[in-house]
């Protein structure tokens, strides 16, 4: 038990006066994965026995949860007994711990509302990609929401991020036992949630008008193609020249109409040709393995690299240069390439190879190669991008189980409203110029959706620096009156959690005792569980037991840290195993002696002074090697004490690094770092 106040903003400089620091896992009271249950839409005797239907949020929901509140959640059926445990109330937090993708984090939170309950269909619980956490009354779930989303939003949680092939996934328990929150006095707290809740909203708003604009601007931009295919767009350009010549072409392919497509109508002086007279050439594409070396092989376009009508060579593949017959694939300017294969909204889009540079295209593209004395390629592209040549491409398409076609013969037979040269040339030249208008436009959007998230960063950025609102101080000193300092709500609630120990669902692995694994390392097996011989976690878990707390007994900060290395019984040979680790703690400056009680003794890793990191900088460096620098920042970290390796940390050991160097004790270049003396 605590035995003396003791305010821990004493020693942590970021903090406002009366905040504290705790690890989320000292606020939790309860947290379970969720179910995805079975089928819930059939007939409610179609249900297994003590079966209810339930609706399960699901990573889907994240995104839209300000504006849907979980109304597209599936509808699922689960045990009661599953309900019992993981119904959500108003107040819980859900975590995304699975997921996302190459360019998105996993860890995406949200809270859960009386509005959300009041509109759900069934009783809501997530679904077991996400994780469910129940704080305690005593902290406001909206405020610890805010801090989830503002360490999300910096990227803080990555480092407790593991990624498959196009997944990644939360090591939940190190996240909850590592991401620190700043904790503010709960009247503080209050005025936070409201200020931020108010602003954040007014962020959103503007950048949901302004995320309409884009689809405006795709809409401009088929209009415009519309405009130029009617021969509206060149209507006086034909009327100044009318001495010009109507396109003249051999009708040697008859070209097609599908139902229920109406024949495009033209101007008199066009003509309507079949695809196939204005090209010379229409040839499928490589299918050779795109999997050469990205230094020396050719590049190959896949129907990825098509997008709004245009060449994007992100993420581009290379196909070995020696591979025979490749120069047959090789692209020309001005050869348009046309995506035959792709899923049904996506087939028929092309675009025109503008760049001098060596590439060849796989074969879900087709190549087409334009008889320049009768089209543009240009022009011909934009009409197979235009709402009638997509409308062409959505009729003729062969749909298959998940992706769709259009064969080379459709393709030679779609008309083509083909006017002469000279006004192609003009149409080409106004769709151009338009279409610079709307690019620019576009990038104004794009600035302005990223000012409005940093807005929202910047909200939350003050929020957590006790610059948003007045501070309780602050208030308490004007009106003459005292306040509860959060290092007191703290101090009240990890008593109350001595009292209820809260309910984490932990993995088999992670809850035998330190006993336990001291009996099997006793017999000679090492267990995967938290060592004794290990020092690394238990000194994670004497900086997070002291993490904002008072002074204590040695007595209880060695049960406390027993309690978060799920100890269930904690025997001679245990405690010997802690005390020795304590020392070990107090020799790396994570718990201070103050007679007969402890405290922590640097909360923050920007306290510990150069002299001291830089001799254990290079207590960790092997002498005559070079290392790494992210690893000699972990390594740093995890000795003391640190579960994980924040912006803060990585800046101090930066300025240590460029201090050592100066003081001739290390060696560094090019993100090697090394021992020197």
């Amino acid at each position: 038990m605590t035995s003396a106040i003791h305010d821990p903003a004493d020693e942590i400089g970021s903090l406002c006066e009366g905040w504290t620091e705790v690890v989320l896992e000292d606020l939790v009271v309860h947290a379970l994965g969720g179910d995805w249950g079975v089928p819930g839409d059939g007939h409610p005797d179609a249900l297994p026995p003590d079966f209810v239907r339930v609706s399960v949020l699901r990573g889907t929901e994240f995104k839209s949860w300000d504006e849907d509140k979980g109304s597209t959640a599936a509808e699922r059926a689960v045990s009661l007994g599953s309900l019992e445990r993981r119904e959500l109330r108003a107040g819980d937090l859900v975590v995304e711990i699975s997921g996302g993708g190459p360019d998105q984090p996993v860890g995406r939170s949200l809270l859960i509302d009386e509005e959300a309950l009041r509109q759900a269909r069934n009783p809501l619980i997530c679904a077991n990609f996400c994780r469910q956490i129940r704080l305690h009354p005593d902290v406001d779930p909206a405020y610890v929401a805010l801090v989830l989303r503002h360490r999300y939003d910096r990227g803080d949680l990555n480092v407790w991020q593991s990624q498959t092939t196009n997944i990644r996934n939360l090591d939940f328990r190190a996240f909850l036992a590592g991401l620190t929150i700043p904790v503010a006095p709960i009247v503080e707290q209050r005025r936070i949630v409201a200020r931020a809740t108010e602003l954040l909203e007014q962020a959103r708003q503007v950048r949901a008008r302004v995320s309409r604009l884009p689809n405006q601007l795709r809409r401009f931009r088929q209009s415009v193609l519309a405009d130029a295919f009617s021969g509206r767009i060149t209507e006086d350009w034909r009327i100044r020249r009318r001495e010009s010549e109507p396109a003249r072409f051999s009708d040697e392919t008859e070209w097609q109409v599908p139902e229920p497509l109406e024949i495009p109508e033209i101007p008199e002086s066009w003509t309507l040709v079949a695809l196939n007279d204005l090209v010379q050439r229409i040839q499928y594409g490589s299918s050779h393995k795109a999997d050469g070396d990205v230094r020396d092989g050719v590049e190959v376009l896949r129907m990825s690299n098509i997008q709004e009508g245009r060449i994007d060579r992100t993420n581009v593949k290379h196909v070995d240069r020696g591979v025979r017959g490749l120069d047959a694939f090789l692209l020309k300017r001005g050869d348009i390439l046309f995506n035959r294969t792709n899923s049904p909204g996506l087939v028929g889009k092309a675009a025109v190879w503008d760049l001098d540079r060596e590439a060849v295209f796989a074969s879900y593209l087709v190549r087409l190669s334009c008889d320049t004395e009768r089209v543009l390629s240009t022009f011909l592209c934009s009409w197979i991008n235009s709402p009638w040549g997509r409308q062409w491409a959505r009729t003729v398409r062969r749909d298959c189980v998940s992706q769709s076609n259009i064969n080379s013969s459709k393709l030679r037979r779609m008309p083509v409203p083909t006017p002469p040269l000279a006004e192609q040339k003009e149409i080409v030249r106004w769709v151009d110029n338009l279409f610079r208008f709307a690019d620019a436009v576009d990038g104004r959007v794009a600035a302005a959706l990223t000012q409005a998230d940093r807005l929202s960063q910047a909200v939350l950025d003050k929020a957590f620096r006790g610059e948003l609102v007045p501070t309780e101080v602050e208030l308490a000193s004007r009106e003459g009156r005292s306040y509860e300092p959060a290092w007191a709500l703290l101090n009240r609630i990890r008593d109350d959690r001595r009292r209820h120990p809260p309910r984490i669902s932990r993995r088999t692995e992670t809850v035998a005792s330190l006993g336990e694994a001291d009996r099997r390392g006793a017999r000679g097996s090492r267990s995967k569980t938290v060592p004794v011989w290990d020092p690394d976690p238990v000194l994670i878990a004497f900086r997070q037991a002291c993490w904002g707390a008072g002074k204590m007994t040695e007595d209880d900060l060695i049960r406390d840290v027993a309690g978060r290395l799920g100890v269930t019984r904690l025997g001679r040979k245990v405690r010997a195993r802690l005390v020795e680790h304590l020392a070990t703690a107090v020799e790396r400056r994570i718990v201070a002696r103050r007679g007969e009680v402890l405290e922590g003794a640097t909360p923050t890793f920007a306290r510990y002074d150069d002299d001291f990191l830089l001799q254990v900088t290079r207590s960790l460096l092997r002498p005559g090697a070079e290392h790494d620098i992210a690893t000699v920042v972990r390594s740093v970290a995890s000795h003391l004490g640190y579960g994980q390796v924040t912006t803060a940390v990585r800046n101090r050991m930066e300025g240590l690094f460029r201090t050592g160097v100066r003081r001739a004790l290390l060696g560094l270049h090019e993100g090697r770092v090394w021992k020197r003396g």
